[in-house]
């Protein structure tokens, strides 16, 4: 389901019932191959608000996540100490996803935070938890920035 895009269809009672077929890539059409895959890296979500600290961008880092997902307000927002640790986490080898907490709308690129010089991943469509499962699955196989950007625009 996606409340920009609709219904993408109902399983119910063993019965799958399409309305849409979604343009992405998806299932069968993916490239990841999880078959001997017996644990995904550590992605962690951190939820924004207007005054968060920046210490849960450190805790994570510090504990050992290879991806972090911002939920961020309106376009994947946060403060600027918390833009600042991100910019520090990424520094460090983690990537970071800016995603949206709100119901509707995108995050692009270089909208309100400049993710080229900062080097973040705009989120496009997918909120902060489909986000963290697409990372965990870029994170299988190392990706450049640019890369791990473009899976964001075919998922």
């Amino acid at each position: 389901m996606s409340p920009i895009r609709g219904v993408v269809g109902v399983s119910a009672y063993g019965k799958n019932d399409w309305y849409n077929n979604p343009p992405w890539k998806h299932t069968s059409q993916s490239e990841f191959d999880i078959s001997n895959v017996t644990k995904l890296p550590r992605v962690d979500i951190v939820f924004a608000d207007e005054d968060m600290e920046p210490d849960l961008i450190s805790a994570s880092v510090n504990a050992g996540a290879k991806g972090i997902v911002i939920a961020g307000v309106g376009n994947g927002n946060m403060n600027k100490v918390s833009v600042d640790a991100a910019a520090r986490a990424v520094k460090k080898g983690v990537v970071v996803v800016r995603s949206s907490r709100v119901a509707t709308g995108m995050v692009d690129r270089n909208v309100e935070v400049n993710d080229d010089e900062l080097g973040f991943i705009a989120s496009d469509e997918l909120n902060p938890q489909k986000s963290r499962i697409l990372l965990s699955l870029a994170l299988l196989t190392p990706e450049s920035s640019s890369q791990i950007q473009q899976l964001f625009r075919t998922y």
